[in-house]
């Protein structure tokens, strides 16, 4: 009996330290995207992807991915400025076209 409160207690102790390593992880990645991002983007496209990120936080995300892929890539020379920001916002999502009949 004290064996098995000892095996399941030493495995809720692994999957604790297995999920604050995954957390420790993601905050680290987070913090250099973000990083990166301050680095290459002008202040105004940052607020600009703020803005995005309070109205849709997957578009922001997927944005982020893609400045991130671009600069790993060295497709990126200089600073991203808010009118290349939303040139790249409006790849994503293009406006919808509506006909009334």
């Amino acid at each position: 009996m004290e064996d098995e409160v000892e095996r399941i207690r030493a495995e809720k102790m692994k999957r604790l330290e297995e999920n604050l390593q995954e957390q420790q992880f993601r905050s680290q990645m987070e913090a250099a995207k973000k990083s990166v991002l301050f680095k290459f983007m002008t202040k105004d496209a940052r607020e600009r992807l703020g803005a995005v990120r309070s109205v849709k936080p997957e578009v922001a995300e997927q944005v982020e991915l893609g400045l991130l892929q671009a600069v790993q890539m060295g497709q990126i020379k200089g600073q991203i400025t808010d009118n290349m920001l939303k040139a790249m916002l409006n790849e994503l999502n293009p406006k919808r076209e509506f006909r009334i009949r």
